[in-house]
């Protein structure tokens, strides 16, 4: 039993193991994508958690709670499981992966559900992300991670579409945090027309966290992935920027740079090029979150549209079978 996968190890996990996320990200580090380096904690690591929290009364009162009750009853349960720590056999594969990086490295860690892209049962958006996470505070991002398959929202969501939440399970996603200069979104397909050779891109100065919480109207390009012509270039309102901070953590700040477009054409077209070149690999259209570094373009997670667009007779895409951008850009960044 597997506790723990390197971005680079082999033979690759099964989505069971390491969710979807997880595996995403090992299959496009493996194909030589830029994705920033990392670890996936498996679904394995966390057994020991869920058999003590099994154990509690707080579990054996939880499959009678009400909906009413539902939350008092998930955030009871998710106050225990913080209160747990690493036993030596999970310290040991920690730090055994952590040798690989830099001591002052910062990460990004992200839950990874092994249920979150069954068909027909897309929990995205509701699992936890913590970003600028230095080594010593790793451990509590991890509880974070961990805690949100308790979250009543998502058990919710499963009790209505018959998946069993007497059984969480959770992997959680530990890459090396990228200090992003401009990030954003990009969609193979127009998410809200269904156009297949158009590429939508939704971007902001910094991290993407205001672009996620809506806290911004980010710029807006379409681009055709044909001829590679820009189809449509949007100044948003981004009178705020996320940025990471050296110490760890993020910090929003007003930014002067609000009426100038955050991505230059080039940049458009590297990603563009990048975005197709995922979305041959898995056939399908897909999503990507991004980000600008350097000079250089990183891939930080991409994974197919799980809802494509409906068509017409006539081929067009149907009015409203399409959930909006913002829903889908939420949903590719939580």
């Amino acid at each position: 039993m597997k506790l723990l996968y390197r971005f680079g190890d082999r033979p690759l996990p099964a989505a069971a193991d390491v969710g979807g996320k997880g595996l995403a990200l090992i299959t496009l580090h493996q194909a030589g994508l830029p994705v920033p380096n990392g670890f996936v904690l498996a679904v394995s690591f966390f057994e020991p958690w869920f058999v003590l929290l099994k154990a509690t009364p707080a579990w054996k009162n939880f499959p009678a709670a009400d909906p009413a009750g539902l939350r008092e009853a998930c955030q009871r349960l998710k106050q225990i499981s913080s209160g747990y720590e690493l036993n030596p056999e999970q310290k040991k594969r920690l730090r055994e992966a952590l040798f690989a990086f830099e001591e002052k490295t910062l990460f990004a860690v992200r839950s990874s559900s092994p249920e979150e892209d069954l068909s027909g049962a897309s929990f995205a958006g509701c699992y936890e992300t913590v970003l600028g996470v230095p080594s010593d505070r790793l451990e509590a991002a991890i509880h974070t991670a961990f805690a949100s398959c308790l979250d009543a929202r998502i058990i919710t969501y499963k009790r209505e579409r018959g998946v069993d939440h007497l059984e969480p399970r959770i992997a959680v996603v530990v890459q090396e945090q990228v200090a992003s200069e401009v990030s954003g979104v990009g969609f193979s397909a127009h998410p809200q027309t269904g156009e297949p050779d158009q590429a939508v891109f939704e971007s902001n100065w910094g991290l993407g966290e205001t672009v996620v919480a809506g806290r911004v109207t980010p710029d807006h390009f379409v681009v055709d992935k044909r001829t590679r012509t820009i189809l449509e270039r949007r100044v948003g309102r981004k009178e705020r920027a996320s940025v990471l901070l050296s110490s760890g953590g993020t910090h929003e700040r007003e930014d002067p740079r609000h009426d100038q477009l955050s991505l230059q054409d080039g940049q458009l077209q590297t990603l563009t090029e990048t975005l197709c070149a995922i979305e041959r690999r898995y056939g399908c259209p897909i999503d990507m979150e991004w980000a600008f570094a350097g000079g250089r373009l990183h891939v930080l997670q991409a994974r197919p549209i799980t809802a494509p667009a409906k068509t017409s007779p006539a081929g067009s895409p149907a009015h409203g079978s399409r959930p909006g951008l913002w829903e889908r850009i939420k949903a590719l960044f939580t």
